[in-house]
């Protein structure tokens, strides 16, 4: 298993945020430290007839939200860049009170262009907190190129991540 301190589920199909969550609350329960965000949407209505969709924090279970509506004949990314640079910062003061495994619901169009939860990864990184997002093929090249030799890939399997956790937590302490 990789000591990789950053992590990536490679995912198509399946409810990435709801795996993620269940990773958290296994890890929390034994008294880990996880912090981060999944995503989450709203039903599907207002003007534009798109889903609002919210940021939660894991752990401290505040949320965020990050779309906003662009009227009935929009077509772009509905994404709200501020909101989700409020959400960022608040996760990054969690990060300095201490924090076992950042886990960020994805790498994404933002964190591919340099934006979004980029810093934050670079941050944790940097405070010695691993990091598992996830990323699906669309992003997959860019993943690799922010990643480069710090990072690895690992199946939509809870086994398989809790090994790679454990097998960081070991290379630290070993350290």
């Amino acid at each position: 298993m990789s000591f990789s301190p950053l992590a990536a589920i490679r995912f198509e199909d399946g409810d990435i945020d709801m795996f993620l969550i269940r990773i958290a609350e296994h890890l929390a329960a034994g008294g880990l430290r996880v912090r981060g965000a999944t995503q989450t949407r709203g039903a599907v209505g207002g003007e534009c007839h798109c889903a609002d969709m919210d940021l939660t924090t894991i752990g401290s279970n505040r949320t965020f939200r990050i779309s906003q509506p662009l009227g009935n004949g929009s077509h772009g990314c509905r994404l709200h860049p501020g909101a989700l640079a409020e959400c960022s910062a608040f996760i990054e003061c969690e990060l300095e009170q201490g924090v076992d495994l950042l886990i960020l619901n994805r790498f994404g169009r933002g964190e591919s262009e340099g934006r979004g939860f980029r810093d934050l990864m670079v941050k944790a990184i940097a405070l010695d907190v691993p990091v598992l997002t996830a990323v699906r093929p669309t992003y997959a090249t860019e993943w690799s190129e922010f990643g480069s030799d710090a990072a690895c890939d690992l199946p939509m399997d809870q086994d398989a991540i809790l090994q790679w956790f454990t097998s960081v937590q070991q290379a630290c302490e070993a350290a």
